[in-house]
């Protein structure tokens, strides 16, 4: 796995200040899953984490198709975030699950770029 490489990227994305954060402001939390991540730092953090990565997904240059089906899979991963409500531990297996997929697309994506560079 070549995530080690995209650490600097990561880091320039990764927000300011290290204290309880979510992606979104808590003050406008709606829904109960909103409540729940804002109410658990495990929570709060995994949702950084999961937004940083989706940032740097954005910012990668991907083939015709890709960007439409990465739009996709955070539109399904919305859905099922929601879906769980205020219940932590479906709302960890949906970010984990989130997350994972975010890293192996910037693993690839990584590698794709490395070899076409002639880097690796």
């Amino acid at each position: 796995m070549r995530l080690p490489l995209t650490l600097p990227f990561l880091l320039a994305l990764a927000p300011a200040s290290a204290a309880f954060a979510q992606s979104y402001n808590c003050s406008n939390a709606a829904t109960p899953t909103e409540h729940a991540i804002c109410n658990h730092r495990d929570l709060a953090n995994m949702d950084v984490e999961m937004a940083t990565l989706y940032g740097v997904v954005g910012k990668m240059p991907m083939m015709m198709g890709e960007r439409g089906a990465e739009e996709a899979a955070a539109q399904t991963f919305l859905t099922t975030r929601n879906d769980c409500g205020d219940d932590t531990a479906c709302l960890k297996s949906a970010y984990s699950t989130r997350i994972s997929a975010l890293k192996s697309t910037i693993d690839t994506g990584m590698s794709n770029y490395c070899k076409a560079i002639k880097l690796c």
